[in-house]
Formats: structure tokens, sequence, C-alpha cells
């Protein structure tokens, strides 16, 4: 049903008023109970429409340096003025509120997009140590003000990743953008996955970003017999992929981990996570804990090349056995050769309709908006019988006749 259809209820309004209370209307008092519900409709419409159609997507990129940036102060001069009473009017009078800026000391680590993140000074000793690196001085040039004992220079120190894989960090960002697929009743539209298919198949979903990080493999930490340092090796590897492929193919690469015989998980997965967002490639994986065999792998993207997701399980298959270097080589080979990333842009035709809840809403507020000016309108009679609503009428009757 449409919003629109609200509109009705105004027009009742209106008719009611023009039945019973013509006389002691003006033309506009008429009109407002349809305008102001019209506005109101149009604007609840949009709002509710683009709160469905905005969605998140994740970019990642590798940390490829480490900044320790030093405490420096300055003195900043400054005049400020504060109004005075002088008799019986205010004057403002200037003051000096020079003040030393303070800024303590800070660390950050950047990636390849030049984008920076704050992390802590234990952070920044544990990537010196497992990059092995150097700090390397540099001169900020800072323009630093003297002024008794405020004052004092900083500088920057910055160590640089070491290129290895297996040291590699990425971060991750979030980024709004218009997915039109997830609210649209169309031809791409998923079955409806309730609470109980999510506990029945063991669904997963988004995780989060914290501060700067996001896990991409999921469902290795509930299978105790998997050996801790493969998870971390896969985890690894798994960061290291998302961090070159982000800047390089816009891709996000997704593991996920499922002990179902049946491959029904990984179509309900893509149902709950309505295929994905526009720039993931998600892998879902079938394994056997005890023997870490790969049973099935169902990839899903919204990739135009389609050769992407056969060229993934195959690839993936062949290994046979949870194997994280052969894994995340094969998937990287098949999306650097093949990999693009769909453009939403494509779904604009889609129309998006309110939910049933949002239409209701609507009514109810309607008929509010609609009673009340219309009770406003009946007991604030306009004065002079010549600018009531009837004798408008009246007067235009007579002179066409």
């Amino acid at each position: 049903m449409s919003i629109w259809i609200c509109l009705l209820i105004p027009l009742i309004g209106v008719f009611v008023l023009l039945r019973w209370y013509k006389h002691t209307l003006t033309w506009w008092e008429v009109a407002i109970p349809s305008i102001a519900c019209f506005l109101f409709i149009l604007i609840f419409k949009f709002s509710v429409e683009k709160a469905q159609v905005d969605d998140t997507e994740y970019h990642g990129a590798t940390v490829v340096e480490a900044r320790y940036y030093e405490y420096w102060e300055t003195w900043v001069k400054r005049t400020c003025y504060r109004t005075v009473k002088c008799g019986k009017s205010t004057i403002s009078v200037p003051y000096d509120c020079s003040y030393c800026d303070h800024n303590p000391a800070r660390w950050t680590v950047v990636n390849s997009l030049g984008e920076e993140f704050s992390v802590s000074e234990k952070y920044y000793n544990y990537l010196m140590k497992l990059w092995k690196a150097t700090p390397q001085f540099v001169e900020l040039n800072r323009d630093i003000r003297y002024h008794f004992g405020c004052g004092k220079d900083g500088d920057m120190y910055k160590i640089l990743w070491d290129k290895n894989p297996l040291t590699a960090k990425s971060t991750t960002a979030t980024h709004s953008y218009e997915n039109r697929v997830q609210a649209s009743h169309s031809a791409f539209d998923f079955v409806k996955v309730t609470e109980e298919d999510i506990k029945n198949y063991k669904l997963y979903g988004y995780p989060e970003v914290d501060g700067w990080q996001q896990e991409t493999v999921l469902g290795l930490d509930s299978l105790p017999s998997i050996p801790k340092n493969k998870i971390a090796l896969f985890k690894q590897m798994s960061s290291y992929l998302n961090g070159e492929l982000g800047p390089r193919k816009h891709a996000r690469i997704y593991f996920l981990f499922f002990t179902s015989e049946s491959q029904m998980a990984a179509s309900m997965q893509e149902a709950h996570w309505d295929g994905g967002n526009d720039n993931e490639v998600v892998i879902c994986i079938g394994i056997d804990p005890a023997t870490q065999k790969l049973k099935w792998v169902k990839p899903f993207s919204w990739t135009p090349n389609r050769k992407v997701l056969p060229d993934i399980r195959e690839g993936i298959m062949k290994i046979g056995t949870l194997d994280p270097m052969r894994i995340c080589r094969a998937v990287e080979g098949v999306v650097i050769k093949e990999y693009k990333r769909k453009d939403f842009k494509e779904f604009s035709y889609l129309t998006v309709e309110p939910p049933e809840w949002a239409i209701w809403t609507t009514a109810i507020i309607t008929a509010l908006i609609t009673f009340f000016i219309s009770r406003w309108a009946t007991m604030n009679e306009a004065e002079g019988s010549n600018s009531s609503f009837g004798s408008f009428f009246e007067k235009r009757y007579k002179r066409w006749y």
C-alpha cells in the first residue's frame, strides 16, 4: 500500500469542513490541512526512504608507517573583550587572555591511502619490535613562541613497515553509500531470514569495527580442534590480503567458516547479508573440524564478472584442507586478475516503498494534523461575513451570473 493514500484523510477533513462549517471559514483555512499533510508525508517518506537505502561498506588499507609526535607547547597571543556596565550603557573592554598551548605526545599509524589513526604508545612500541625498525627523525619546523617559561619544540619520529606479509597490519574505514537492493521488493529480493534461521544455521552478523580494525575471518575461533597458531596465521594473511586489495582493487574479502554438511548455510548467509556490500567477496567454507578438510566452498559477491566466483571456489577446493597461506594466495590471484567492483548506481531505477509501520505512523499523524487544524479553523471564526468561504463563492457566482 502506498504511503500517499494517507492524503485521503485531509481530503475527508476538507469535505467535512465544506459540508457543515463553510459559512464560518475562509478559503485558506480549508486549504491548510491538505497542504500541511502533504508536506508532512513528503518529508516523512523521504526520511524513511533515506534510512532504508543507507548502508555501510568497509574499506581496507595496509599500515605502512607508525609515528611518534613529541610533546610541544607555544605561547598564543590573544586579546579578548568583556562587557562592562558604565552608567546606563555598556561598553566592551579589551583584556589580555593569552595562554600557553600545551600539546601532549601522541602516537599514530598511517595507511597506504594516507589516512592517519591514533594508537597507544604500547602499540607503537609493539610495531617497532615487530618490524625491527629504527625510528627516523622528522623535523616538523613548528613556529614556537616562547614566553616566561612557555615554549617547547617537538618533532616527530617514524618507523616503516618492512613489507613482510607476516608482519602486515591493515586498517578498516567505514563509508556510507546508497543500497537500494536491501530495501526494494524486486527480483534481487532474498528470502527472509528469521532469528530461528540465524540460530539454526549459525549465521554471522557483520563484525564491528574496533577503532580501525575489523575481523575478516569468522568462525574458526569457535573450533577448538583447530590449532591457535593456524587460526592466527589465517587472520594475519586475511589482514594482509584486505590491506593490499583495498586500495588496489577496491575489494573487501571475508572468510566465513561453517561446520554444516549442506551449502544451505551459505545461501542463508547470503540472504542474511542481502548479497553483501557492493565491494565485497564473501567466501563461505564448510570445514570438518576434526580433519580440517574442506567439505564445500560457496562465495558470493555483486561483482559483474561472475567468473570470479567459480574460480575462487575451484581454487580453494583444489587445496582441500585448511592451509591459510595457499587459500589466501589463491583468492588474491583471482581477485587481482578478474575482480571488478559493482556500481550500485545501476540500481537507481528500483523503487522503495516505506514499510507497513511507516504507513500506519503516517496515517495516525496525518489524522492528528487534520483534526487539530480543522478544530482550530472552526473555532477561529473569521471577522465579517465577507471573508467567509460561503460568501466568497456566493459573490463569484453572482458576478458570473
